[in-house]
């Protein structure tokens, strides 16, 4: 089974210990603590069956796929308010950082940007403005 680290996780490693863990899962260890837990949770890692999981371990996970579900539902509700504040979609042509947002973007992920920014990353060839 697939899965993300918890950004509410990370945030309790040091930053000696995020750096470690960025390094040994193959992404860049530079920069603020923010940043590395942000390259760190983007990272799909192998998560054990349920049934080989300690009950602190499932409640890890239970809580992960809480705080998931919560980004996924803020991200809808800045989407829609994006479209009321005349924001436009963009999609990512390839996965980048986006040090704005301070998240990282995967190939194919759309996500609404104010004119401006659009044509930036646009600009960059990290994006492509989709209306």
């Amino acid at each position: 089974m697939k899965g993300h680290l918890s950004t509410e996780q990370l945030k309790k490693y040091s930053y000696k210990e995020l750096q470690t863990l960025a390094k040994d899962m193959g992404v860049s260890a530079s920069g603020k603590a923010e940043e590395i837990i942000a390259r760190i949770a983007a990272v799909e890692v192998d998560v054990p069956e349920e049934s080989q999981l300690t009950e602190e371990e499932k409640a890890a996970v239970e809580a992960a796929e809480k705080e998931e579900a919560a980004q996924v539902a803020e991200q809808k509700a800045r989407e829609e308010a994006g479209a009321v504040a005349g924001l436009v979609k963009v999609k990512a042509v390839t996965r980048f950082l986006d040090k704005q947002l301070n998240q990282i973007k995967d190939a194919g992920e759309i996500y609404s940007v104010s004119r401006e920014r659009a044509a930036e990353l646009a600009a960059a060839g990290v994006a492509e403005i989709t209306r």
